[in-house]
């Protein structure tokens, strides 16, 4: 299974690998009603909200829970509907009212499918915790870490095919990002070291709609005053940016040639793997130092299965595409 958080980091709920979540992939905003439901041939849609006090009156005959509990105790129901089956779980946790759906459709799956459907609804259930508010800043930072690596994770699905097709502009772009993205990451590693704590300077791995953007170029300069790369290998990356750039905007209005597309790119290889050794000692650092996210597992332990098919899960979900699926 695999954590999803709420926006604010209200509570957290373990969800099955095969399931999406579909608000952003269906137009919706990112808030209650959450959704989910597998990726093709959809059996159904698993949907929680969850509610303030002060938004919805609260029956005071649902069970009461503090704060960073989890299997909490439901009242399960279900609403008449003329259309679909609506199964609904009902509780509270700290301040908050709980409700939980599975809706499909009876003449459309089969009753075992659902019965399975419904078990995984369940376990999901019992995974469910509404965190303090002591508690959120730091699970915002997870989640959001999370989804960064898994993103990285997703540039290699699209690496390897520009690779592949001989894509030499789109490998040159992807390269440019997997660069800032390790030089973010270890910004946010040496950060975690220097202040001793476990928390994620999120304005280096979450940009949101309306956020100020922090450039690539900020991004060298901060790595380089915070001693991470060199200063031969920060000039690397300014000349790179703008070689870089007169491939993006200006290769038609100039003369360079597609061949030398190519030896950019690769050029941009070299250097990648030359920051990502060096995240790797960051990361090394932390477990020697016991500070910071992996303070307390060796970050270069060998991962099992389970560890795999999470990744793959989220990287699916980054994707959303058919072509870069992978059942688990």
């Amino acid at each position: 299974m695999k954590y999803f958080t709420h926006p604010k980091g209200i509570f957290e709920i373990k969800i099955p690998l095969d399931w999406h979540y579909k608000n952003e992939v269906a137009g919706y905003e990112n808030k209650s009603l959450f959704s989910f439901d597998v990726f093709e041939n959809a059996k159904g849609c698993f949907q929680i909200s969850c509610y303030h006090k002060s938004e919805k009156p609260v029956s005071p005959n649902l069970p009461k829970h503090d704060y960073n509990t989890a299997n909490l105790k439901f009242i399960p129901a279900e609403l008449p509907s003329s259309e679909c089956k609506i199964l609904l779980w009902a509780t509270t946790a700290g301040e908050y009212l709980f409700i939980a759906k599975y809706i499909y459709q009876p003449g459309e799956v089969d009753i075992k499918v659902v019965e399975e459907q419904v078990t995984k609804v369940e376990n999901s259930l019992s995974t469910l915790m509404c965190l303090s508010p002591d508690r959120r800043e730091l699970a915002i930072g997870f989640d959001r870490f999370e989804k960064f690596n898994a993103s990285l994770a997703a540039s290699f699905d699209l690496k390897n095919k520009a690779m592949e097709n001989l894509s030499f502009i789109e490998l040159i772009i992807l390269n440019a990002n997997q660069i800032d993205a390790y030089l973010r990451l270890c910004i946010v590693f040496k950060f975690q070291v220097i202040e001793n704590n476990s928390l994620f300077k999120l304005e280096y791995l979450y940009q949101g709609e309306k956020d100020k953007p922090l450039m690539e170029k900020k991004i060298y300069d901060k790595a380089k005053d915070m001693g991470i790369i060199s200063e031969e290998q920060h000039k690397g990356l300014h000349s790179l940016y703008d070689r870089r750039n007169k491939v993006v905007h200006r290769y038609i209005i100039t003369d360079i040639k597609t061949n030398e597309l190519l030896e950019i790119a690769y050029d941009y290889e070299l250097l990648c793997e030359e920051i990502r050794l060096i995240l790797r000692d960051i990361e090394a650092e932390q477990f020697d130092k016991k500070i910071g996210y992996h303070g307390l597992k060796d970050p270069h332990r060998e991962k099992d299965k389970s560890h795999a098919d999470e990744l793959f899960s989220m990287v699916n979900d980054k994707h959303f595409y058919k072509e870069f699926h992978r059942t688990l």
